[in-house]
């Protein structure tokens, strides 16, 4: 207790340590990370804006921060700090800085998307501390963000369809209705015509039953179907490399169908990463259809939900009479040939799109097959799609 400067450098350590700890309290208080993606939707090889800021809201200075970002690693970052992660097919976003009172730091990126799915980037991880180093403190921030890519779309007769008609003869999909949205007149009514057509203040002007009547209209139903299988065992796994090359076709042929304004629907015996039921969008001629099928495919589980020969059978009874069946495969069991060739009988048409490895499937004659493994590998080859 004598001794005056031990004394002195003793308060000075303990006041130091005190400053230290309470700097180190504050400093990740009032301390914001945010992200900002230029749009949440994507197709495969599209270049999207990644832009992350780091606000100081308090009047302390901090001397060191530091912020991870988890970030899928099939969006490929340009030029970022970007260091392994120790979770699976994922990479860090890695920032160090220090940082005055009221500060706010932005750094911009881009990425472009190499492969179909739905990511998530976060969460992420903050760390900072006192000015002198003794102490430091973490944080999780849990708010993270999505992002959808779909599956490349390549014209039709580049997979080797015919330019004309590449869905084969649809005639048989192809219904006359009456389009309520396309009124025509009144006529006398009919036994057998629905009394919701009748026009009541019509039939009260000319003393009889009038019925309204409209002008015919036409649709023609494509449903594509994948199989999700890529191999004829179970316990066989599955091919990454033909699985895309049957999401790729069935993403293109959906939209060339809502391009010509048709019914469109989609089936697949894999399911949505978050769902585990096959896939069953019902067909309709709704502006929203292609969009919805391909999130839909961007999604898709690599995963098949049991055979698809009698999910197949059993979707096709609840399909309109005529539909056109675009079912796109890379593997032909004999059970899902036989439920092919019993499509006509019951009033559909059906065609084959294979990407597999092998020749051509064996079918009867009326089912058109499009063989497309050569086309695609031209395409592969000139680096236009496929997995990267």
């Amino acid at each position: 207790m004598g001794e005056g400067p031990v004394i002195g450098f003793g308060v000075m350590g303990l006041l130091v340590a005190g400053i230290a700890w309470l700097w180190n309290r504050v400093s990740l208080d009032e301390l914001s990370y945010e992200r900002l993606l230029s749009q949440q939707r994507a197709f495969i090889g599209e270049e999207v804006g990644l832009t992350v800021a780091l606000t100081n809201k308090k009047p302390v200075p901090l001397g060191r921060v530091e912020v991870e970002d988890e970030v899928p690693d099939a969006l490929v970052l340009r030029d970022a700090p970007v260091i392994t992660s120790v979770l699976p097919n994922s990479q860090v976003l890695r920032h160090s800085t220090s940082m005055a009172w009221y500060e706010r730091i932005r750094w911009d990126y881009r990425f472009t998307c190499s492969h179909r799915g739905y990511y998530r980037i976060g969460p992420s991880r903050m760390e900072s501390g006192d000015l002198f180093g003794f102490f430091s403190s973490q944080k999780t921030q849990t708010g993270d963000d999505y992002l959808l890519v779909y599956p490349r779309v390549v014209p039709l007769p580049e997979l080797g369809l015919p330019a004309v008609r590449p869905l084969g003869e649809t005639g048989g999909g192809l219904r006359l209705f009456q389009d309520p949205s396309r009124p025509y007149g009144v006529r006398d009514y009919q036994p057998g015509d629905p009394l919701n057509t009748v026009d009541w203040k019509a039939s009260a002007r000319m003393q009889g039953l009038q019925v309204r009547t409209y002008e015919p209209s036409s649709t023609t139903t494509i449903v594509v179907t994948l199989v999700v299988e890529t191999s004829e065992q179970p316990w066989g796994g599955y091919s990454s490399a033909n699985l895309e090359r049957v999401v790729t076709v069935g993403a293109s042929v959906a939209s060339h169908a809502a391009e010509q304004r048709y019914s469109l629907g989609l089936f697949a015996n894999g399911a949505h990463i978050l769902a585990d039921r096959p896939m069953n969008i019902p067909p309709t001629r709704s502006p929203e259809q292609l969009t919805i099928i391909l999130e839909a495919l961007a999604t898709i589980n690599p995963m098949a939900i049991g055979p698809v020969a009698p999910q197949l059978a059993e979707h096709s009874r609840r399909l309109p009479i005529g539909a056109t069946l675009a079912i796109v495969t890379a593997v032909m069991p004999p059970e899902l040939a036989e439920v092919i060739g019993g499509l006509k009988v019951r009033g559909f048409r059906a065609m084959v799109l294979y990407v597999g490895d092998g020749p051509s499937p064996s079918l009867p004659e009326a089912i058109v097959v499009h063989n497309l493994r050569a086309h695609l590998d031209t395409l592969e080859a000139a680096d236009e799609f496929g997995p990267r």
